[in-house]
């Protein structure tokens, strides 16, 4: 499975920190976990977005990621380094390339996601127009599309994740597939540039909880965590350092971080009820 991050801050993000030179960074994450089907990152210059990506390894381009890591400026921050998942059993070489590296990206929006979507075909068969959004064989583009689909639908995050889910449960109970929920996980950290968003939401939870953090082993490997300050706040699928102040993030919680008056502000909201 996936690794990611995402920080917003009130003045710059601590890029190099997050990514780099931590004890349990993302580039750690990827080494230790062994996530080497692609690496991105995205981020925000003004209103505009930027995206880095690359299909390989990223322990293998790690001069090349260090570059782009330290010529980042920004205030919203995503990255992500993948462990491809495969629900549609395709050959290897149709799993990996840079359709299917995230984050992905709609307008101004971006995405990434750690988990599997069970049913992807019959879940891509309700997107509509959307279905543009697919351009790989990625089953986490299909959810990305969909949350688009449903963010445009209905205006705001939270109803859309909502939405999705029901749609993906239509999804499995149309393919006759005997999965008792159509995802593993539908972790997801998102942005819009002017607010940042992360949601953990995970099914089977006995099996879930016994599977364990990269670095650390100390928190469940679906289970994502945050720190909040009053400049700064990272979000990550496990800690980046060992330190008593980061948070879990409960499953189906979506937490909502922004930025007013100079300091950062977030909310969380139970999407599962």
């Amino acid at each position: 499975m996936c690794r990611m991050i995402g920080a917003i801050s009130a003045g710059n993000v601590d890029v190099e920190r997050y990514l780099l030179r931590s004890e349990c960074s993302l580039f750690m994450q990827a080494v230790k976990g062994r996530q080497g089907d692609g690496w991105g990152i995205a981020w925000y210059i003004g209103e505009s977005l930027k995206i880095v990506k690359s299909e390989k390894p990223i322990y293998e381009e790690a001069d090349e990621f260090e570059k782009v890591v330290r010529e980042i400026s920004t205030s919203v921050l995503l990255a992500h380094v993948r462990k491809a998942s495969n629900p549609r059993n395709l050959p290897r070489e149709l799993i990996i390339g840079l359709n299917e590296t995230q984050p992905f990206r709609y307008g101004n929006r971006v995405f990434a996601h750690n988990g599997v979507i069970r049913v992807p075909d019959e879940a891509m068969s309700l997107l509509g127009n959307y279905r543009k959004l697919v351009r790989g064989n990625n089953d986490s583009e299909v959810y990305f599309a969909l949350l688009m689909k449903e963010w445009d639908r209905l205006g705001e995050a939270s109803k859309a994740l909502k939405a999705v889910e029901e749609t993906l449960q239509e999804a499995l109970e149309a393919s006759g597939k005997n999965y008792e929920s159509p995802f593993s996980s539908l972790n997801a950290i998102f942005s819009d540039g002017k607010k940042l968003y992360a949601y953990n939401r995970f099914s089977d939870e006995e099996k879930v909880l016994s599977l364990k953090s990269v670095c650390y082993g100390g928190s469940p490997y679906y289970v994502m965590t945050y720190m909040a300050g009053e400049n700064e706040l990272v979000v990550s699928s496990e800690r980046i350092w060992k330190n008593d102040e980061w948070k879990l993030l409960g499953n189906g919680l979506l937490m909502t971080a922004w930025i007013e008056h100079g300091k950062i502000r977030y909310s969380t909201e139970n999407i599962i009820d």
